[in-house]
């Protein structure tokens, strides 16, 4: 078997493997392996998808600025005050019906990320390429994954939704062309065997020990021995720190009730979770656990379709969410759907505080990445697409400038997308029907 040293060159590359009896483990960056040369975190982006609007003033900051107060809505998001921007006067012009007629929820979700007029039809769909598809494309050959989907709910590509829709549009996100959208996966528990496992349970070696009954890590002892001799002290801590928290996730993924330890992501793999709120949870903590290990750098995530009538009686509320947002201004309605706007902000702050724990190269990840959370449907109730809610998480390795309230008026929602994908390192003239750039974010 070829030990580390057979794999790289002379010089270390920062973002390195170990090999070892056909498993490869992407390792974490670490200073050892930048030689002379700075090293520049690399950016990380996410976007988040909820369902059927927000109840207006209760999201929207009435002041503008850095003293902006926070919301009810906003309130999870208090600590993160300066980690965020609420970004208001956007809008989704290709959401509203332009003489198409009823659907505005397949309209809204199909258009979120493509800024595209989504095409009519029950027997086909035509799109156009979402705008992490476009910085896959040109940068996810830099990771395992180019990019990741996630969703609540499985992805459909076939079926009539919403006045004479194709399901495609309300049940994926991301589209890699005019007809083909990315299907995201709806298991927890999959999504992570797809990132991480490196055996195949079926297929048990006779008379001894499967490879689906050990660590990744027990193939690729000779390589790890090697590349330590060639390390600091500080990164021989970090890759055995790596390791560890490598190891418990794999155990996690095993084993049907492990045991936790406090200040690690803890999340058993190996079954999805049956709550709605612990399987947003699990999904979020796949995406940090991905940038961590660098995976991959782009996610989307379904928290929720658009139309979705997601049931919360934990809440004690009685009905689906998309039946209450048509609440007709019945203030029982109102008041329900505050909770249920409340509840997903608190998944927000799960993830942003995930993200906020995890350190890369000296950097939070929080730092390190930008985090689109918002929909293309402002009023649930009157189907309104203009002045979105929309929030910015992150720096972005400094290159945003996060603690704002800003204002703009009546502004296509993709150039917020051009300006995320200069930021990214995957700039374009423009994209979807956007006119511009937006001044600041």
């Amino acid at each position: 078997m070829k030990n580390f040293d057979s794999y790289i060159k002379n010089d270390f590359n920062r973002r390195s493997f170990l090999k070892g009896a056909g498993v490869s483990l992407l390792l974490p960056q670490m200073a050892s392996f930048a030689g002379d040369k700075a090293y520049e975190a690399p950016t990380r982006m996410a976007f988040l998808h909820v369902p059927n609007g927000k109840i207006m003033n209760k999201w929207k900051p009435k002041s503008y600025g850095r003293k902006y107060e926070i919301t009810q809505t906003l309130e999870p998001l208090a600590k993160f005050k300066n980690d965020i921007q609420v970004i208001s006067g956007l809008k989704h012009h290709h959401a509203q019906s332009n003489g198409d007629g009823g659907g505005d929820h397949a309209r809204a979700q199909g258009t979120f990320l493509t800024g595209t007029q989504v095409y009519k039809s029950t027997k086909e769909a035509k799109n156009s390429i979402s705008v992490d598809q476009v910085a896959a494309q040109r940068a996810g050959k830099q990771t395992y994954l180019p990019s990741l989907e996630l969703s609540t709910n499985k992805g459909r590509l076939s079926g009539a939704c919403d006045i004479g829709y194709s399901c495609m549009y309300q049940f994926n996100l991301a589209w890699k062309n005019e007809t083909e959208p990315v299907m995201p996966e709806s298991s927890p528990a999959a999504a992570f065997k797809r990132m991480f496992t490196a055996w195949d349970p079926k297929k048990p070696n006779k008379g001894q020990a499967s490879q689906s009954d050990k660590s990744v890590l027990d193939f690729l002892n000779n390589s790890a021995k090697s590349i330590k001799k060639k390390l600091a002290k500080e990164d021989i801590d970090k890759l055995d720190q790596y390791f560890t928290n490598l190891r418990e996730f794999e155990r996690k993924a095993l084993t049907p009730k492990p045991k936790v330890k406090t200040g690690q992501l803890m999340r058993d793999f190996s079954t999805d979770p049956k709550s709605y709120k612990d399987k947003i949870e699990a999904h979020m903590d796949l995406m940090a656990l991905a940038w961590e290990v660098d995976a991959t750098r782009i996610c989307t995530m379904i928290v929720a379709d658009e139309g979705s009538n997601q049931n919360f009686p934990e809440l004690g509320i009685e009905g689906g969410h998309h039946s209450i947002s048509h609440h007709q201004n019945d203030p029982a309605k109102i008041t329900q759907l505050e909770k249920i706007d409340l509840f997903y902000t608190s998944r927000l702050a799960h993830f942003l505080k995930r993200l906020d724990e995890r350190t890369v190269s000296g950097k939070s990840l929080l730092q390190q990445s930008m985090v689109l959370y918002g929909c293309a449907t402002s009023d649930g109730n009157k189907h309104t697409h203009h002045d979105l809610p929309v929030l910015l998480a992150g720096h972005a390795n400094g290159k945003l400038t996060p603690g704002f309230h800003r204002k703009y008026d009546d502004t296509p929602m993709c150039n917020l997308f051009v300006n995320m994908l200069d930021v990214f390192g995957t700039p374009v003239k423009n994209f979807g029907d956007s006119n511009g750039r937006l001044a600041k974010i």
